[in-house]
């Protein structure tokens, strides 16, 4: 894994805890992300001023982060991504919790080509039924 991939991974996490933080409170704090994510405050502050001048954020210290167009689109393309990869694993009879765990992994690695492809073929599962195995 390179180190590219590892901080797009990490720019990922930041963004989807953010816009879970911010569709319950309004807004994301430092604390509340340092503790959902498990990393120090600091490390938490350094990643938000980054996040701010790439664009997905805006941050105000003491105050807290709200993502801004660009980072909620990609908060829900990621959050497509999730429910689509567990949909799929619970159809293949991964049970729920495993399901989202893993989910939660893939979706941060996976090609958007895949993406595509997978997504064609649980639509044509979802319009064709009959053809899932029993």
């Amino acid at each position: 894994m390179t180190v590219l991939h590892l901080k797009t991974q990490t720019v990922e996490r930041y963004v989807e805890t953010i816009y879970e933080l911010e569709e319950q409170t309004g807004k994301a704090r430092t604390k509340e992300i340092a503790v959902m994510l498990d990393v120090k405050e600091p490390s938490v502050t350094e990643m938000l001023k980054k996040l701010k001048k790439k664009g997905y954020l805006k941050y105000r210290r003491y105050y807290g982060a709200n993502l801004t167009k660009k980072g909620k689109e990609l908060a829900k393309r990621l959050n497509q991504r999730h429910v689509t990869f567990a949909k799929f694993l619970k159809m293949i009879g991964v049970d729920a919790k495993t399901a989202e765990d893993d989910a939660c992994k893939i979706e941060h690695v996976v090609t958007t080509k895949t993406m595509e492809k997978l997504t064609t073929f649980l639509k044509y599962l979802e319009e064709h039924p009959e053809e899932l195995p029993t």
